[in-house]
């Protein structure tokens, strides 16, 4: 009878080790910066980031808000170092206090594929693509596809503090010419599973419409496969929108 006991024990311990060695660290989401992260979704895992963005501009005398009320990306690992994604997004338009129907916005589909692991001064570096896709309704929606690309960089400076980099080109689906996409940020990780991050990023398809914007934020990691994250940006010129507040979460489906 002890050695049943025993056996038993044991077979639960080893059990309970490989799962700790199998399972993978904690959630790492794109969100909630502008520029995405280089790392992928863990192999067989599927994650859920949302969250809902208010974007505002005051030209001249006339005041737009757009609200973001369901910004979705859905991720799967599918292997080590590739996912699938999906992303769909509620949004609404109002000017000068006149509320706009709400609209779902085109789909996209895409992927992120791990190009390098951060070795000595070369990145951890991916490749992001998406392909918005408009639905079937004639009234609104976007004529083409619309392509995106992006490359994803991040080296680790210390063992709480990361520098992301992202270039890329990004099409409307109205016309050939493509916008160019680059942001710089550094993200601290503080004490009780906290960070906060500071992010500069510019968006141009000529000289004459540079966009530059900064912006900032924190988040909590609450458990291992769930986060919170909060954060706000400002325009620098009159390209852009001049502000911009957001909130969020990001949750792994644990096996």
């Amino acid at each position: 009878m002890i050695i049943k006991v025993t056996t038993i024990l044991c077979f639960v311990l080893a059990h309970t080790i490989l799962l700790a060695q199998t399972e993978p660290g904690p959630i790492q989401p794109d969100r909630p910066g502008l520029g995405e992260s280089s790392q992928i979704v863990p192999e067989h895992y599927f994650q859920i980031e949302t969250g809902m963005n208010l974007e505002y501009n005051q030209e001249a005398s006339v005041e737009t808000k757009s609200i973001s009320w369901n910004n979705l990306t859905m991720r799967w690992g599918i292997f080590d170092a590739f996912e699938l994604r999906f992303a769909i997004n509620l949004e609404q338009e109002y000017t000068n206090g006149l509320k706009a129907p709400l609209e779902l916005s085109p789909f996209s589909l895409g992927f992120k594929a791990r190009v390098t692991v951060q070795k000595g001064l070369i990145p951890s570096t991916a490749v992001l693509g998406n392909l918005g896709v408009p639905y079937l309704s004639a009234d609104s929606v976007r004529p083409q596809l619309n392509p995106s690309i992006l490359i994803p960089m991040e080296w680790d400076l210390s063992e709480s503090l990361l520098l992301t980099l992202n270039n890329g080109l990004f099409w409307n689906g109205v016309d050939a010419v493509p916008e160019y996409f680059a942001s710089v940020g550094l993200d601290l990780e503080l004490p009780k599973a906290t960070g906060i991050f500071i992010e500069s990023y510019l968006s141009m398809s000529e000289p004459s419409n540079f966009a530059p914007g900064l912006n900032g934020g924190f988040i909590w990691r609450a458990k291992p496969n769930l986060q919170f994250d909060c954060s706000a940006g400002v325009g620098l010129n009159s390209n852009i929108a001049n502000g911009f507040i957001n909130a969020g979460l990001s949750y792994r489906i644990p096996k």
